[in-house]
């Protein structure tokens, strides 16, 4: 026969009861114990690898990359650069034609617009101007950030020079006399 040691009060049972006689401790909680132990064992087992699964689901796949065809319906239309056929260009409340303008050294800085013909929401405008004598620069141009404006100052008196305003192909080629007062 076997026999088993009450845990609680150490007396010596024959296997079998479910009560010691002595202290009233309960085997089969006792033995009950140890299934339980092991299934909550399994039940973490299977709740971390379910978990794993989940991760392993929902990690991101890669995108596949779209056929050529697609990308040509998405495209967008080009935008066809503009056409201008001239430029005005204004200061002192008039345009500047081929008789062009006298400016003079240390007077105050004066204000010069182009209108490209036909006009352009946010035409892509070029300033220059061309000292005569190709020494250093003879004047200032300060261009407005959208280029539809610029700021003219006569640094040195250098006779005639050339400011040249351009847009998208067309060219305007104005005569600048800068001389001192």
């Amino acid at each position: 026969m076997k026999y088993i040691t009450c845990p609680k009060c150490k007396t010596k049972i024959a296997d079998g009861h479910p009560k010691c006689p002595e202290c009233g401790y309960d085997f089969g909680t006792r033995k009950n114990r140890i299934p339980l132990f092991a299934g909550s064992c399994l039940l973490i087992v299977a709740f971390a690898s379910g978990l794993a699964v989940n991760i392993s689901v929902a990690a991101p796949q890669p995108t596949p990359t779209p056929n050529a065809e697609i990308i040509e319906t998405i495209a967008p239309t080009p935008v066809p650069t503009p056409t201008v056929e001239n430029i005005e260009v204004y200061a002192f409340g008039r345009e500047l034609d081929a008789d062009g303008f006298t400016a003079y050294v240390r007077d105050k800085p004066f204000t010069l617009t182009a209108y490209p013909q036909p006009e352009i929401a946010r035409a892509e405008v070029s300033w220059s101007i061309k000292d005569s004598h190709d020494t250093s620069e003879s004047a200032a141009l300060v261009i407005s950030p959208d280029g539809m404006t610029c700021e003219f100052t006569a640094l040195k008196p250098s006779g005639k020079n050339e400011l040249t305003v351009r847009c998208y192909g067309a060219e305007l080629v104005i005569p600048v006399y800068l001389w001192e007062r």
